[in-house]
């Protein structure tokens, strides 16, 4: 771990995080993150040290224990906002501080605690550097910490800002850039970056574009890793799951092709356009560990498992939209399977459904406000759509190999799963619960669409099922002990099944003349080729069983199979070796030079947190034909509300939603007060300008002359505004 740490943060040091606020942000975490996480973490699953032999590791008490952090502190931070004292979240590590002090505190550190064997720890510092080294280069190297704020932010990034900065001041939270708009989304990633930004004043760029990024990557692959070896008991399995997830899915689509469309599950573009997700992963890790726990046939789970698994849900609820429902849909089939089948009412399924039916409800109502985003019953749709995108036939033999081909970039790494399926080993129901859950996850995005592809997080957040079930199947044909020779053997046919499917996609890709999209032949081979490794695995066997030679084992083809999705390993490691160029994404200028100075100046006057600006800037280019309404910027950087700067993105908006048209375009929700806000800009008088001010009790004005402004005008109004700011292209009125 020492190692892993040396190497990301020597990556994060190379992509331009400044080391003073790298290591603040370490003080951050472990003070108030990890040491009251892992401390409440032993407090809950105590019994589990002592009741057997299976006492938890330092992994898991580690790694689930910080993740379980981030949702102790949660809470306190949001009562601190709440109260005005932000920093209140301090009072955690302090308590936690006296009370270690006491016996019953150094009892809880001195629990019998497990180890890890040293080769799997050190397996899983490579994955975390190979995971950082990745986000590296494909993410952090985009859009470089180094450019500055008119090039680099895009609009996601700044929507992301906006919350933080709501966040930072205002609980509960509203929509910032649409006032008095209820905040229905899954903020609680904008809410831990908001405390640490607090707590060490780093920017919430850096912690967006990186630092979250990061340390979610890291809890992840060790939460998982974790995960795997408390249901197995075996370290090979706790690699081979996070191995499974960071490596990604296989396709032939070539080492350079945008899979983060349709088939990439985990690193990708996504993963950090989206903070909430990777945030949602890490903390699905928790939960997770405690649901298996629950579900446990061999064990009856006591009150502090029950009381820890309550704890980790809420604190997921809130993360991201998509993990509660999917939960819930397995433990739904894991109680239908005792109730219609062994027909008996099973308390343990029947106690955990109820559970998630509170917590989703919980989720649903009030974080959420009862929206449903607007997803719509578009059978299909998600396939059509995919095949537009990659300029492909619309036709049925299209439709067929894409959908085959989105099945297998989704499933194909949860082949390991075979191994579960001997000695009765399906009746199991944590197996059941995950796999109703994997099925909830891919039908969704083959049954709603929603404009913006946005179903597909449904399919993203069964990922960890996934490679976890495939670590657990594996680690039931694997030789048990595991020698160096096995480990030799089976690494290296995952490795060469890499190497060759990474050649392959290379040669393919060097075909291509121009675009960069799949190709029916493409297709047709990612598809083909695990059903061909098969096809000569069963010939192997065949020939061997007419000879005396021993015929190999089901773990040499499934091991061929989930090496396939190394070919990723081996683009990255090609690409930084032969120093292929990075395709940065072209830089759209979000605002004119001065904007964040003319921004900023309100958020560092002496004006309060609940100070109402208005603004003429509402879409994204001004002179463009159609309104794009994904205009955030403004409330980022002045970190106030404003009274309509862009709608996109809301509830409002999302459910105005019109067939085949995105979202973006559609129009502003209150049209009402679009009129009363400009009619003070274009046409600035004491009535105009009062009206907007008595309407919405706003503060400043916030005018950017690159939009519609009477500026000449507004300047004239003595005793109804005052100039406090102005440069080339933007002007910040205070109002008398």
């Amino acid at each position: 771990m020492a190692a892993a740490a040396i190497g990301g943060t020597l990556i994060l040091l190379r992509y331009d995080v400044v080391a003073l606020d790298l290591a603040v942000y370490a003080v951050y975490l472990g003070t108030t993150v990890v040491l009251p996480g892992v401390f409440t973490w032993r407090l809950l699953l105590r019994r589990l040290h002592t009741d057997d032999g299976r006492q938890p590791t330092g992994l898991e008490d580690l790694a689930l224990g910080s993740i379980l952090g981030f949702g102790v502190q949660l809470p306190v931070y949001l009562v601190g906002v709440c109260v005005g004292v932000p920093l209140l979240f301090l009072v955690l590590p302090v308590i936690v501080l006296v009370v270690s002090v006491t016996r019953f505190g150094r009892d809880i550190w001195t629990l019998p605690t497990g180890k890890v064997p040293p080769q799997a720890s050190w397996a899983l510092a490579a994955l975390i550097v190979y995971g950082l080294a990745w986000l590296g280069r494909n993410a952090f190297n985009r859009r470089p910490l180094s450019l500055r704020p008119a090039q680099s932010p895009s609009i996601d990034e700044t929507f992301h800002q906006a919350l933080v900065s709501e966040l930072s001041m205002r609980v509960p939270p509203e929509v910032p850039f649409l006032l008095d708009s209820p905040l229905d989304y899954h903020w609680f990633v904008h809410a831990q970056m908001a405390a640490a930004g607090h707590f060490t004043g780093i920017s919430s760029v850096v912690l967006i574009r990186e630092l979250m990024p990061a340390i979610a990557l890291v809890l992840a692959v060790l939460g998982l890793g974790a995960v795997a070896l408390r249901l197995t008991g075996r370290p090979i399995a706790a690699v081979i799951a996070p191995a499974l997830l960071v490596a990604g899915v296989f396709h032939l689509m070539g080492p350079h092709y945008a899979s983060w469309h349709f088939t990439e599950p985990f690193l990708s573009k996504r993963y950090v356009s989206s903070p909430s997700h990777p945030y949602g992963l890490m903390m699905s890790m928790p939960a997770l560990m405690l649901l298996l726990e629950v579900l446990d046939p061999a064990r009856k789970a006591g009150r502090h498992v029950w009381i820890a698994l309550t704890v980790a849900l809420l604190a997921l609820s809130g993360a991201k939209a998509t993990f509660i429902p999917i939960f819930l849909c397995g433990a739904a089939g894991v109680w239908l399977f005792y109730a219609v089948f062994l027909r008996r009412i099973n308390g343990t399924a029947t106690g955990l459904v109820g559970l998630l039916v509170a917590v989703a409800a919980f989720a649903q109502f009030v974080l959420f406000g009862g929206q449903t985003g607007s997803m719509a019953v578009d059978p299909f749709e998600t396939v059509w759509s995919a095949l537009r995108q990659q300029h492909m036939a619309q036709s049925p033999r299209a439709f067929i190999g894409l959908t085959v081909a989105m099945l297998m970039g989704w499933l194909l790494y949860g082949v390991g799963v075979v191994g579960l399926l001997t000695r009765g080993r399906w009746r199991d129901p944590r197996l059941l619960w995950m796999s109703v859950a994997i099925l909830a996850g891919v039908t969704v995005p083959f049954v709603f669409y929603r404009t913006g592809l946005s179903q597909l997080w449904f399919q993203r957040s069964v990922a960890e099922l996934l490679v976890l079930g495939s670590a657990w199947g594996m680690a039931c044909l694997l030789p048990n002990p595991l020698t160096r020779r096995h480990v030799l053997l089976y690494s290296g046919l995952a490795g060469a099944s890499g190497l060759a499917a990474f050649g392959t996609a290379l040669y393919l890709e060097s075909t291509r003349r121009v675009d960069n999209y799949a190709r029916a032949e493409t297709v047709i081979l990612t598809v083909a080729t695990p059903f061909l490794i098969v096809a000569g695995f069963l010939l192997v066997r065949w020939v061997l069983g007419t000879t005396r030679f021993r015929r190999p084992g089901i773990a040499i083809v499934l091991t061929i199979i989930l090496g396939l999705g190394a070919s990723n390993v081996a683009a990255l490691v090609y690409d930084t070796a032969t120093r292929q160029p990075v395709v940065s994404p072209k830089v759209n200028y979000l605002f004119a030079k001065g904007g964040v100075r003319a921004a900023r100046f309100i958020a560092r006057r002496s004006s309060s947190p609940y100070d109402i600006v208005a603004t003429n800037v509402h879409c994204v280019r001004p002179t463009a034909d159609r309104c794009d309404n994904r205009n955030f910027w403004v409330s980022a950087y002045t970190e106030r509300r404003i009274v309509v700067e862009g709608w996109g993105y809301t509830a409002m908006t999302n459910a105005s939603y019109v067939p085949d048209e995105a979202n973006k375009w559609l129009p502003v929700p209150y049209p009402e007060r679009l009129a009363i806000n400009d009619a003070a800009f274009t046409d600035p008088s004491v009535e105009s300008v009062g009206r907007l001010v008595d309407t919405y009790d706003v503060r400043w004005l916030f005018v950017s002359k690159k939009y519609p402004a009477d500026l000449r005008g507004l300047s004239a109004l003595d005793g109804v505004l005052d100039k406090r700011f102005h440069n080339k292209n933007y002007t910040v009125f205070e109002v008398s």
